[in-house]
């Protein structure tokens, strides 16, 4: 008989699994729950006195299975608790902690190795070797006499069959994974759509496109934000997806997590550099979706975000010009331009001259070569350029240092003017543009 100083309680909307990582440690055993459905994971450390004496298998009492089940069920019908289908709540899992049971051993089958919660859970030893196995889908073989055709893999991925799905990848047979239905949906989509993380993982292993784009112009990213899968886009972002790609009703995977007010999808959409002033076809930005669904959290996150950026690139031009350079007011919102996204940059703006002009001012375009930080910005002036030309309105600019292309002369025309900007091609770049244009004068 043990008694352990922790109950975990999990209410939950998918099946998880309990790993135990083989760690050598004589106070501390680590567990690991993870969801191979959303790729989750929660580490809990249990300190236990008698780990290899007592520590073989567990099994809560059916009744404190049944008085556990009886307090939820309490919970929920006192909240008025309710659950809908997983595309329309974010999908997360509440863990508390509380009171101390006792748990006994069952010697009836000492061979396998389950601890149960009340839920399906068990809990399997793996060492982390093993565990890493498993995340790239080769812990198993799988094998199987029928040929498993492409319509049969897209409907496994459609349905989140992962063991289908590894079974036919590790397979001699050859298929297309950038295979698209008729709207132009390809496997990566499906998998994103749906959150099916491990299926996705395999796919991207197997070198399907993450940045493929339907009629419509949705990426998978655009259909994990939508669908409000977080660690899906988390994975996609870490494959090299476009975070910045518009549908043809000009709208982002930004807009989309704001429309369904998602702070941590927002969050980690700007954090790996999503332009949040780019506008969509009716001329509404990230920050309108955000008010639009009354979020307040997800509207302050964006204005502080935009607010750094523009405190970083004003301070840092004041650093280059070493205070020497006024800056008047800006033309137009500060962009922000991923370089592995392509080397083509475009946008238009709307620019209504000042009706008195300020004698010996004039207008400067910058570039910014920019690192996005946990919580800080970090933006340079000077080193080496991404930046080969910059066109206004079919006019090309003139840099204002020959050897340094990170600073242009403006010359914007009243109301609409089409910017253009040539960039050096570089796919696996991790740095960041950010286009700012202001009216200066000299001190």
């Amino acid at each position: 008989k043990l008694k352990i100083p922790l109950t975990l309680k999990v209410i939950l909307t998918f099946t998880w699994k309990l790993y135990y990582i083989n760690l050598k440690s004589n106070h501390y055993i680590p567990l690991l729950l993870y969801s191979p459905q959303n790729n989750v994971f929660c580490l809990f450390v249990l300190g236990l006195k008698e780990i290899r004496s007592a520590f073989d298998v567990y099994s809560i009492c059916s009744e404190e299975k049944n008085e556990y089940l009886d307090n939820e069920f309490r919970l929920k019908d006192k909240q008025g608790y309710s659950r809908t289908s997983r595309d329309e709540t974010d999908t997360w899992a509440y863990i508390a902690a509380e009171g101390d049971h006792d748990i006994t051993e069952d010697s009836s089958d000492t061979r396998q190795q389950t601890m149960s919660l009340g839920m399906d859970m068990q809990l399997e030893w793996l060492s982390l070797e093993d565990f890493q196995k498993h995340l790239d889908g080769e812990d198993e073989e799988h094998s199987t006499k029928d040929v498993i055709s492409s319509v049969q893999l897209r409907d496994a991925i459609k349905n989140g069959n992962y063991t289908m799905v590894k079974m036919a990848l590790n397979s001699n047979e050859e298929y297309n994974l950038d295979q698209e239905d008729s709207s132009g949906m390809t496997l990566v989509m499906l998998a994103a759509a749906g959150g099916h993380d491990d299926i996705l993982r395999l796919l991207i292993r197997k070198g399907a496109k993450v940045n493929c784009r339907q009629k419509n112009g949705t990426t998978a990213l655009i259909h994990a934000a939508e669908k409000n899968n977080l660690t899906t886009a988390a994975l996609l972002l870490e494959a090299g997806a476009h975070v910045n790609v518009q549908q043809k009703n000009g709208e982002t995977a930004l807009m989309k997590a704001c429309k369904r007010g998602n702070y941590d999808i927002v969050r980690l959409m700007i954090e790996n550099g999503a332009d949040c002033n780019i506008s969509s076809k009716h001329q509404s930005n990230a920050l309108h979706f955000a008010k639009q669904c009354n979020n307040l959290s997800v509207s302050e996150l964006l204005r502080n975000h935009l607010a750094m950026l523009t405190r970083v690139a004003e301070e840092t031009i004041r650093e280059y010009f070493e205070a020497r350079l006024s800056l008047m007011e800006p033309i137009f919102d500060i962009a922000c331009h991923l370089l592995c996204e392509g080397p083509d940059y475009s946008s238009e703006f709307t620019y209504k001259a000042p009706q008195n002009v300020p004698e010996g001012s004039g207008i400067l375009l910058f570039i910014f070569h920019a690192n996005f930080l946990a919580n800080d910005v970090i933006a340079r002036l000077c080193g080496p350029c991404s930046v080969q030309a910059v066109v206004l309105n079919d006019k090309f600019q003139l840099p204002v240092f020959l050897d340094s292309h990170f600073i242009y002369s403006f010359s914007p025309i009243q109301g609409l003017n089409k910017l253009f900007i040539r960039l050096a091609e570089a796919p696996t770049a991790k740095v960041k543009l950010l286009i700012a244009a202001y009216r200066v004068q000299l001190q």
